[in-house]
């Protein structure tokens, strides 16, 4: 299906289609191969979007194949202060976790910079509450790059912390092909 005929639809279901066709928004109708489509309605209020030319039967699209639930999200955050900001994102997290009215995929945590401390065995003021979310879920992943510049090694890393090449590169990796919404903690 063409974004042009998904959008058509979505705008006719919230009932401004044809305002918006009126004011040219909805382009020309023509895609690619120059094939027309030939859009209609149908008794039951159900709309067509079928291409004209060798099939003139228009085939009717209901509400129900359109409409989707929403899936559930996915979410990373971005930590990467000190010691004194651990606490905040350790709250961001359990937050999310506990929101009741939020479907949730997965949650991650990145740490870069100073932020690693929060996934050290020494350094962390939250160990076990790490452990907590990570019963319930949550992933906690740190850059090597901070890890070298911090003189730290896996040995001194938390349990069940995931090292990865850089943090950027893994914000970057969760937000595209794993669809997570970014959420900056202090």
């Amino acid at each position: 299906m063409d974004d042009d005929g998904t959008r058509r639809r979505f705008l006719r279901l919230a009932g401004v289609g044809s305002g918006l066709a009126l004011a040219g928004c909805l382009g020309s109708g023509t895609k690619g191969g120059g094939q027309e489509r030939d859009t209609t309605s149908t008794a039951s209020g159900t709309h067509s979007d079928a291409p004209t030319g060798t099939d003139s039967t228009p085939t009717a699209t209901s509400v129900a194949e359109t409409v989707r639930p929403p899936a559930a999200m996915n979410a990373v955050f971005h930590f990467s202060s000190g010691s004194d900001a651990q606490h905040h994102a350790v709250a961001n997290v359990e937050n999310l976790l506990d929101d009741d009215t939020v479907d949730l995929g997965t949650v991650y945590l990145v740490a870069n910079g100073h932020g690693i401390e929060l996934l050290t065995a020494d350094r962390s003021n939250y160990p076990e509450q790490i452990a907590s979310l990570q019963a319930r879920g949550a992933s906690f992943r740190v850059c090597r790059n901070s890890m070298e510049a911090l003189g730290v090694t896996a040995a001194d890393l938390l349990e069940g912390v995931t090292v990865v090449p850089s943090g950027v590169g893994e914000l970057t990796r969760l937000q595209v092909q794993e669809a997570c919404a970014y959420l900056k903690t202090p």
